[in-house]
Protein backbone atom coordinates (compact mmCIF):
# COMPACT_ATOMS: atom_id res chain seq x y z
CA UNK A 1 0.00 0.00 0.00
CA UNK A 2 2.77 2.58 1.09
CA UNK A 3 4.50 1.30 -2.00
CA UNK A 4 1.83 2.10 -3.77
CA UNK A 5 0.54 5.04 -3.36
CA UNK A 6 4.16 6.47 -3.40
CA UNK A 7 4.12 5.92 -7.02
CA UNK A 8 0.74 7.61 -7.74
CA UNK A 9 2.33 10.21 -5.13
CA UNK A 10 5.67 10.79 -7.24
CA UNK A 11 3.72 10.61 -10.85
CA UNK A 12 1.11 14.14 -9.79
CA UNK A 13 4.77 15.83 -8.71
CA UNK A 14 6.99 14.33 -12.06
CA UNK A 15 4.40 15.32 -14.28
CA UNK A 16 4.80 19.34 -13.81
CA UNK A 17 8.39 19.90 -11.41
CA UNK A 18 10.32 19.46 -14.75
CA UNK A 19 8.87 21.74 -16.78
CA UNK A 20 7.96 24.72 -14.17
CA UNK A 21 10.84 26.40 -15.60
CA UNK A 22 9.82 25.77 -19.32
CA UNK A 23 6.66 27.02 -18.31
CA UNK A 24 7.88 30.12 -17.04
CA UNK A 25 10.43 31.06 -20.29
CA UNK A 26 8.09 29.94 -23.17
CA UNK A 27 6.68 32.76 -24.91
CA UNK A 28 2.80 33.75 -24.12
CA UNK A 29 2.39 32.68 -28.61
CA UNK A 30 3.52 29.22 -27.85
CA UNK A 31 1.26 28.45 -24.48
CA UNK A 32 4.26 29.78 -21.86
CA UNK A 33 4.34 33.03 -19.51
CA UNK A 34 7.37 35.33 -20.96
CA UNK A 35 8.74 35.62 -17.68
CA UNK A 36 12.84 37.15 -17.41
CA UNK A 37 15.54 33.99 -16.90
CA UNK A 38 15.48 35.99 -13.13
CA UNK A 39 11.85 35.31 -12.61
CA UNK A 40 11.94 31.91 -14.05
CA UNK A 41 14.80 30.95 -11.79
CA UNK A 42 13.01 32.99 -8.66
CA UNK A 43 10.07 30.21 -9.69
CA UNK A 44 12.04 27.29 -9.89
CA UNK A 45 13.81 28.21 -7.07
CA UNK A 46 10.82 28.09 -4.52
CA UNK A 47 10.58 24.90 -4.50
CA UNK A 48 14.32 24.27 -2.70
CA UNK A 49 12.75 27.38 -0.19
CA UNK A 50 10.18 25.21 0.96
CA UNK A 51 12.09 21.92 1.14
CA UNK A 52 14.64 24.36 3.09
CA UNK A 53 12.04 25.20 5.53
CA UNK A 54 9.82 22.62 5.49
CA UNK A 55 11.86 19.60 6.57
CA UNK A 56 13.22 19.66 9.83
CA UNK A 57 9.74 21.61 11.61
CA UNK A 58 8.31 18.54 9.96
CA UNK A 59 10.15 15.73 11.19
CA UNK A 60 10.16 17.49 15.03
CA UNK A 61 6.12 18.03 14.69
CA UNK A 62 5.70 14.63 13.60
CA UNK A 63 7.86 12.97 15.90
CA UNK A 64 6.08 15.41 18.72
CA UNK A 65 2.95 14.50 17.98
CA UNK A 66 3.50 10.81 16.95
CA UNK A 67 1.81 11.22 13.22
CA UNK A 68 3.37 10.98 10.08
CA UNK A 69 0.22 10.52 7.18
CA UNK A 70 -1.29 13.63 7.66
CA UNK A 71 1.60 15.20 6.70
CA UNK A 72 1.69 13.25 3.02
CA UNK A 73 -2.22 14.04 3.18
CA UNK A 74 -1.53 18.03 3.49
CA UNK A 75 1.32 18.14 0.91
CA UNK A 76 -1.01 16.51 -1.66
CA UNK A 77 -3.94 19.07 -0.59
CA UNK A 78 -1.48 22.05 -1.48
CA UNK A 79 -0.69 20.48 -4.63
CA UNK A 80 -3.99 19.87 -5.68
CA UNK A 81 -5.25 23.11 -5.03
CA UNK A 82 -2.07 24.91 -6.97
CA UNK A 83 -2.31 22.83 -9.71
CA UNK A 84 -5.76 23.50 -10.56
CA UNK A 85 -4.88 27.28 -9.48
CA UNK A 86 -2.33 27.33 -12.21
CA UNK A 87 -4.85 25.50 -14.91
CA UNK A 88 -7.38 28.16 -14.20
CA UNK A 89 -5.11 31.10 -14.27
CA UNK A 90 -1.62 30.68 -14.70
CA UNK A 91 0.65 33.73 -13.95
CA UNK A 92 3.89 34.20 -11.78
CA UNK A 93 2.05 33.67 -8.38
CA UNK A 94 0.37 31.17 -9.22
CA UNK A 95 3.33 29.41 -10.59
CA UNK A 96 5.55 30.13 -8.01
CA UNK A 97 2.95 28.79 -5.34
CA UNK A 98 2.80 25.61 -7.21
CA UNK A 99 6.43 25.43 -7.02
CA UNK A 100 6.18 25.62 -3.14
CA UNK A 101 3.84 22.95 -2.88
CA UNK A 102 6.22 21.12 -4.92
CA UNK A 103 8.86 21.14 -2.81
CA UNK A 104 6.66 20.24 -0.04
CA UNK A 105 5.68 17.57 -1.19
CA UNK A 106 9.00 16.45 -2.80
CA UNK A 107 10.10 16.66 1.39
CA UNK A 108 7.45 13.86 1.69
CA UNK A 109 9.71 11.67 -0.11
CA UNK A 110 11.64 11.29 3.10
CA UNK A 111 8.62 10.39 4.97
CA UNK A 112 7.96 7.46 2.93
CA UNK A 113 11.22 6.79 3.76
CA UNK A 114 10.74 6.68 7.74
CA UNK A 115 7.66 5.32 7.49
CA UNK A 116 8.52 2.31 5.09
CA UNK A 117 12.11 1.88 6.95
CA UNK A 118 10.01 0.97 10.54
CA UNK A 119 8.76 -2.31 8.11
CA UNK A 120 12.13 -3.65 8.72
CA UNK A 121 14.89 -3.72 11.06
CA UNK A 122 17.79 -1.13 11.76
CA UNK A 123 20.58 -3.09 9.51
CA UNK A 124 17.90 -3.29 6.66
CA UNK A 125 17.66 0.19 6.14
CA UNK A 126 19.96 0.72 2.62
CA UNK A 127 17.46 -2.56 2.07
CA UNK A 128 14.24 -0.39 2.41
CA UNK A 129 15.86 2.55 0.81
CA UNK A 130 16.69 0.96 -2.42
CA UNK A 131 13.13 -0.85 -2.63
CA UNK A 132 11.51 2.11 -2.38
CA UNK A 133 13.41 4.07 -4.78
CA UNK A 134 12.02 1.96 -7.44
CA UNK A 135 8.34 4.04 -7.22
CA UNK A 136 9.71 7.58 -8.59
CA UNK A 137 11.17 5.09 -11.29
CA UNK A 138 8.00 3.87 -12.12
CA UNK A 139 6.19 7.67 -11.28
CA UNK A 140 8.66 8.94 -14.10
CA UNK A 141 7.32 6.42 -16.97
CA UNK A 142 3.81 7.74 -16.24
CA UNK A 143 4.52 11.20 -16.58
CA UNK A 144 7.28 11.05 -20.06
CA UNK A 145 4.23 10.09 -22.09
CA UNK A 146 2.01 12.87 -20.82
CA UNK A 147 5.05 15.55 -20.48
CA UNK A 148 5.31 14.45 -25.05
CA UNK A 149 1.98 14.68 -25.61
CA UNK A 150 1.06 18.18 -24.13
CA UNK A 151 4.15 19.45 -25.39
CA UNK A 152 5.14 18.03 -28.87
CA UNK A 153 2.84 20.72 -30.67
CA UNK A 154 4.15 24.30 -31.38
CA UNK A 155 1.98 25.82 -28.80
CA UNK A 156 2.40 23.90 -25.88
CA UNK A 157 -0.57 23.01 -23.39
CA UNK A 158 1.56 23.39 -20.44
CA UNK A 159 -2.21 23.91 -18.29
CA UNK A 160 -3.59 20.76 -18.94
CA UNK A 161 -0.06 18.92 -17.46
CA UNK A 162 -0.79 21.16 -14.12
CA UNK A 163 -4.97 19.99 -14.32
CA UNK A 164 -3.68 16.18 -14.91
CA UNK A 165 -1.51 16.75 -11.57
CA UNK A 166 -4.54 18.40 -9.73
CA UNK A 167 -7.06 15.08 -10.84
CA UNK A 168 -4.11 12.73 -10.04
CA UNK A 169 -3.17 14.75 -6.74
CA UNK A 170 -7.08 14.24 -5.75
CA UNK A 171 -6.88 10.69 -6.13
CA UNK A 172 -3.89 10.21 -4.20
CA UNK A 173 -5.39 11.58 -1.35
CA UNK A 174 -8.34 9.69 -1.14
CA UNK A 175 -5.95 6.35 -1.41
CA UNK A 176 -3.60 7.87 1.65
CA UNK A 177 -6.96 7.40 3.82
CA UNK A 178 -6.25 3.43 3.36
CA UNK A 179 -2.76 3.69 4.20
CA UNK A 180 -1.67 2.88 7.69
CA UNK A 181 0.31 5.06 9.95
CA UNK A 182 3.34 3.07 11.03
CA UNK A 183 5.04 4.63 14.45
CA UNK A 184 7.53 2.24 16.42
CA UNK A 185 5.72 1.39 20.22
CA UNK A 186 9.04 2.75 21.69
CA UNK A 187 8.94 6.06 19.97
CA UNK A 188 9.77 8.93 22.12
CA UNK A 189 8.26 12.32 21.45
CA UNK A 190 11.14 14.66 20.39
CA UNK A 191 12.87 16.21 23.08
CA UNK A 192 16.30 18.65 22.68
CA UNK A 193 18.26 16.40 24.18
CA UNK A 194 17.57 13.96 21.37
CA UNK A 195 18.44 16.83 19.12
CA UNK A 196 21.78 17.59 20.86
CA UNK A 197 22.36 13.87 21.20
CA UNK A 198 22.00 13.92 17.65
CA UNK A 199 24.03 17.08 16.78
CA UNK A 200 27.17 15.70 18.78
CA UNK A 201 28.18 12.86 16.32
CA UNK A 202 30.89 14.28 14.21
CA UNK A 203 30.54 11.56 11.29
CA UNK A 204 26.96 12.58 11.08
CA UNK A 205 27.36 15.89 10.41
CA UNK A 206 30.28 15.38 8.13
CA UNK A 207 27.47 13.27 5.97
CA UNK A 208 24.83 16.40 6.26
CA UNK A 209 27.75 19.38 5.09
CA UNK A 210 28.47 16.72 2.30
CA UNK A 211 24.74 16.74 1.63
CA UNK A 212 24.59 20.04 0.95
CA UNK A 213 26.98 19.69 -1.71
CA UNK A 214 25.59 16.56 -3.32
CA UNK A 215 22.10 18.12 -3.33
CA UNK A 216 23.50 21.36 -5.37
CA UNK A 217 25.25 19.55 -7.81
CA UNK A 218 22.12 17.26 -8.52
CA UNK A 219 19.48 20.05 -8.22
CA UNK A 220 21.33 22.74 -10.29
CA UNK A 221 21.88 19.95 -13.27
CA UNK A 222 18.95 17.93 -13.59
CA UNK A 223 15.12 18.38 -13.76
CA UNK A 224 13.28 21.96 -14.36
CA UNK A 225 17.11 23.20 -14.82
CA UNK A 226 18.21 20.29 -17.21
CA UNK A 227 14.56 20.66 -19.44
CA UNK A 228 15.62 24.25 -19.90
CA UNK A 229 19.12 23.69 -20.71
CA UNK A 230 17.74 21.53 -23.34
CA UNK A 231 15.76 23.42 -24.66
CA UNK A 232 17.15 27.30 -24.75
CA UNK A 233 20.95 25.82 -25.40
CA UNK A 234 20.62 22.36 -27.27
CA UNK A 235 17.09 22.50 -29.19
CA UNK A 236 15.96 19.16 -27.92
CA UNK A 237 13.04 17.87 -29.52
CA UNK A 238 9.68 17.37 -27.36
CA UNK A 239 10.33 13.87 -26.96
CA UNK A 240 13.91 14.12 -25.51
CA UNK A 241 12.55 16.59 -23.43
CA UNK A 242 9.68 14.78 -21.33
CA UNK A 243 11.86 11.90 -21.28
CA UNK A 244 14.71 13.49 -19.82
CA UNK A 245 13.76 12.67 -15.78
CA UNK A 246 13.20 9.49 -17.00
CA UNK A 247 17.01 8.80 -18.13
CA UNK A 248 18.07 10.07 -15.23
CA UNK A 249 15.71 8.25 -12.81
CA UNK A 250 16.56 4.17 -15.05
CA UNK A 251 20.17 4.89 -13.73
CA UNK A 252 19.57 6.41 -10.66
CA UNK A 253 17.58 3.24 -10.02
CA UNK A 254 20.15 0.90 -11.00
CA UNK A 255 22.57 2.49 -9.33
CA UNK A 256 20.90 2.84 -6.10
CA UNK A 257 20.10 -1.20 -5.88
CA UNK A 258 23.76 -1.73 -6.93
CA UNK A 259 24.75 0.35 -4.47
CA UNK A 260 23.98 -1.83 -1.44
CA UNK A 261 24.22 -5.05 -2.56
CA UNK A 262 27.43 -5.01 -4.85
CA UNK A 263 29.41 -1.44 -4.96
CA UNK A 264 29.51 -0.71 -1.29
CA UNK A 265 30.30 -4.27 -0.94
CA UNK A 266 32.80 -4.44 -3.50
CA UNK A 267 34.67 -1.24 -3.29
CA UNK A 268 33.30 -0.23 0.31
CA UNK A 269 31.54 2.89 1.28
CA UNK A 270 34.42 5.57 0.41
CA UNK A 271 35.23 4.49 -3.19
CA UNK A 272 31.59 3.94 -3.57
CA UNK A 273 31.13 7.88 -3.41
CA UNK A 274 33.85 8.47 -5.47
CA UNK A 275 33.20 6.75 -8.04
CA UNK A 276 29.47 8.50 -7.98
CA UNK A 277 31.42 11.81 -8.43
CA UNK A 278 33.75 10.96 -10.84
CA UNK A 279 30.50 10.22 -13.01
CA UNK A 280 28.61 13.22 -12.51
CA UNK A 281 32.52 15.23 -13.20
CA UNK A 282 32.40 13.57 -16.50
CA UNK A 283 28.72 14.22 -17.18
CA UNK A 284 29.71 18.05 -16.64
CA UNK A 285 32.50 18.13 -19.01
CA UNK A 286 30.10 16.72 -21.62
CA UNK A 287 27.53 19.49 -20.81
CA UNK A 288 30.07 21.80 -21.23
CA UNK A 289 31.47 21.14 -24.68
CA UNK A 290 29.32 18.67 -26.20
CA UNK A 291 27.05 20.60 -28.84
CA UNK A 292 25.03 17.38 -29.82
CA UNK A 293 21.60 16.90 -28.07
CA UNK A 294 21.54 13.18 -28.55
CA UNK A 295 25.34 13.36 -27.21
CA UNK A 296 24.18 15.09 -24.40
CA UNK A 297 20.87 13.35 -23.78
CA UNK A 298 22.69 9.78 -23.36
CA UNK A 299 25.65 11.44 -21.46
CA UNK A 300 22.91 12.28 -18.82
CA UNK A 301 22.60 8.87 -17.71
CA UNK A 302 26.28 8.99 -15.70
CA UNK A 303 24.04 12.72 -13.82
CA UNK A 304 21.51 9.57 -12.66
CA UNK A 305 24.04 6.60 -11.77
CA UNK A 306 26.22 9.18 -9.50
CA UNK A 307 23.00 10.43 -7.68
CA UNK A 308 21.28 6.95 -7.67
CA UNK A 309 24.93 6.10 -5.58
CA UNK A 310 25.42 9.00 -3.49
CA UNK A 311 21.92 9.31 -2.51
CA UNK A 312 21.18 5.74 -1.13
CA UNK A 313 24.76 5.34 0.61
CA UNK A 314 24.65 8.44 2.34
CA UNK A 315 20.71 8.29 3.19
CA UNK A 316 21.52 4.77 4.62
CA UNK A 317 24.57 5.94 6.65
CA UNK A 318 22.39 9.49 7.99
CA UNK A 319 19.73 6.42 8.92
CA UNK A 320 22.42 3.40 10.01
CA UNK A 321 23.70 6.59 12.94
CA UNK A 322 20.99 5.43 15.18
CA UNK A 323 18.28 3.45 16.30
CA UNK A 324 14.60 4.02 15.27
CA UNK A 325 14.16 6.19 18.14
CA UNK A 326 16.18 8.52 16.85
CA UNK A 327 15.83 8.16 13.37
CA UNK A 328 13.19 10.85 12.68
CA UNK A 329 15.24 13.62 14.37
CA UNK A 330 18.04 12.51 12.51
CA UNK A 331 16.20 12.19 9.36
CA UNK A 332 14.51 15.68 9.80
CA UNK A 333 18.34 17.37 10.60
CA UNK A 334 19.76 15.60 7.24
CA UNK A 335 17.19 16.69 5.25
CA UNK A 336 17.48 20.37 6.18
CA UNK A 337 20.72 20.08 5.15
CA UNK A 338 20.40 18.46 2.05
CA UNK A 339 17.16 21.15 1.50
CA UNK A 340 20.14 23.67 1.96
CA UNK A 341 21.60 22.55 -1.35
CA UNK A 342 18.37 22.23 -2.86
CA UNK A 343 17.51 25.66 -2.79
CA UNK A 344 20.94 27.15 -4.08
CA UNK A 345 20.84 24.22 -6.62
CA UNK A 346 18.20 26.52 -7.97
CA UNK A 347 18.65 29.93 -6.87
CA UNK A 348 22.32 29.78 -8.54
CA UNK A 349 20.92 30.86 -11.89
CA UNK A 350 19.20 33.89 -10.29
CA UNK A 351 22.71 34.56 -9.16
CA UNK A 352 24.11 33.93 -12.66
CA UNK A 353 21.53 35.91 -14.33
CA UNK A 354 22.01 38.84 -12.09
CA UNK A 355 25.78 39.16 -11.88
CA UNK A 356 27.26 37.17 -14.65
CA UNK A 357 24.66 37.48 -17.28
CA UNK A 358 27.73 36.93 -20.44
CA UNK A 359 28.86 33.43 -18.57
CA UNK A 360 31.97 32.32 -17.06
CA UNK A 361 35.35 31.37 -19.23
CA UNK A 362 33.70 32.10 -22.46
CA UNK A 363 30.80 29.38 -21.83
CA UNK A 364 27.27 31.67 -21.72
CA UNK A 365 25.03 32.02 -18.45
CA UNK A 366 23.48 28.55 -19.20
CA UNK A 367 26.56 26.35 -19.43
CA UNK A 368 28.26 28.29 -16.87
CA UNK A 369 26.33 26.08 -13.70
CA UNK A 370 28.56 22.98 -14.91
CA UNK A 371 31.79 24.95 -14.53
CA UNK A 372 30.37 25.71 -11.05
CA UNK A 373 29.20 22.18 -10.65
CA UNK A 374 32.50 20.30 -11.87
CA UNK A 375 34.83 22.17 -9.81
CA UNK A 376 32.22 21.64 -6.42
CA UNK A 377 32.22 17.78 -7.49
CA UNK A 378 36.07 17.41 -7.66
CA UNK A 379 35.76 19.59 -4.26
CA UNK A 380 33.35 16.71 -2.86
CA UNK A 381 35.35 14.08 -3.91
CA UNK A 382 38.66 15.30 -2.01
CA UNK A 383 36.24 15.85 1.27
CA UNK A 384 35.13 12.21 0.54
CA UNK A 385 38.86 10.79 0.41
CA UNK A 386 39.32 13.26 3.42
CA UNK A 387 36.91 12.61 6.15
CA UNK A 388 35.91 8.78 4.99
CA UNK A 389 38.23 5.95 5.97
Amino acid sequence: MIFGILVLFWSTLSIIRAYRKLYALTPIDQGGLALTAELAAQVTAGYGLMSLFARLPMFIISDRLNRRKIFIQIALFLLMCTSFAVFWQANVWTLYASSLAMGLSATMLAMFNIIFSETFSKDQAIVSVSILSVAPLLAEFIAAPIQYLMTNDIVKHFNWMWLISAVLATITLILTFQMKDYIPSDQEAFSIKKVKIVLQHKSFLAICVLAILISFIKFSTSGANMVAYGKLELNMSPVMLAYLDTVFAVPQLIAGVLAGIYFVKRIGVKYTLMLAMACAGAFMLIALYVRNPWLVFIGYTLNGFSYGLVYNVLISMAMQYFDRTYRSVSMGIYQAFFALGIFYGDYVYVWIAQHIPNGLFHFTHNQSIFVVTFCLTVYSNFMIYRMIK
